[in-house]
């Protein structure tokens, strides 16, 4: 948790997101501003003072301190590759939006931090040190970290701001969402005029325009496809466990399986 604060506090900044969880970011507080970057800093650093002041005497204190800092690592390389979506001059450039980009950043950004440390975390107190058990742990919960991402996208794309708890603002971010992938992926040359004259900017009707052309290209029918398809995926490789108990990633998939923020 504290990790996940350091990092929304500083992606709210990276973004000019506007709320999280129903209220203002924490940057645009009247009184926070630019110290919200500090504060990031400050929650990143309460990490392990924690982890100290509990693990501290447990015989694996040294590779839990370990496992944050990988994760930790690679969720700022997969925000590295968010953020250069856009060239150096922050200019909309689609020949970076493709699939393959997309995966990494997902599974890089949000996958390791949010799936895989809080279960391979668990592993590590308990003993575990059988390599097929992490490597369970890390198969399915990429595979869930990807399908909680591109659900992201869409709730952002869809849902009602008071439900979700902020303001979807990945059009207007020039984000390289599962959303643009696929409109790119499908677009007529009509279309791809449509994407270029009105994405990544700041205006409510350009917005209005992109979120026209993805029910006109029918996204969420083929996100709905691709939800039921992840899903069956997902709880086959958990059938299929056999170092980690089934009850801990059937949790998981419970929790996030058709959610609505």
């Amino acid at each position: 948790e504290w990790l996940q604060a350091c990092f929304l506090v500083l992606d709210d900044i990276m973004d000019d997101s506007i709320t999280r969880r129903g209220q203002p970011c924490w940057y645009k507080n009247k009184d926070v501003g630019k110290m919200a970057i500090n504060d990031g800093l400050i929650l990143e650093s309460c990490i392990y003072i924690l982890l100290k002041k509990h693990c501290g005497r447990h015989k694996e204190y040294s590779a839990l301190v370990d496992i944050f800092h990988q994760v930790a690592t690679q969720t700022e390389m997969g925000q590295l590759l968010d953020m250069t979506t856009e060239d150096p001059e922050g200019k909309l450039d689609f020949t970076r939006f493709t699939m393959k980009r997309y995966k990494s950043i997902v599974k890089f950004k949000t996958a390791f931090y949010s799936f895989y440390l809080p279960v391979a975390s668990g592993l590590i107190l308990a003993g575990v040190n059988d390599e097929e058990a992490f490597k369970e742990t890390r198969d399915i919960t990429l595979a869930m970290g990807e399908y909680f991402q591109i659900q992201d996208d869409v709730l952002d794309c869809y849902a009602d701001p008071e439900t979700l708890g902020k303001i979807g603002t990945d059009i207007q971010d020039k984000k390289c969402s599962w959303l643009c992938v696929k409109a790119l992926e499908k677009a007529t040359p009509a279309q791809m005029k449509v994407l270029e004259g009105n994405y990544g900017q700041w205006d409510d009707a350009k917005v209005a325009n992109v979120k026209a052309l993805y029910r006109e290209m029918k996204l969420k029918e083929d996100f709905e496809a691709y939800e039921e398809e992840s899903y069956q995926s997902i709880k086959g490789m958990i059938e299929k466990t056999k170092h980690v108990p089934k009850g801990v990633f059937e949790q998981f998939l419970a929790k996030i399986y058709k959610r609505k923020y």
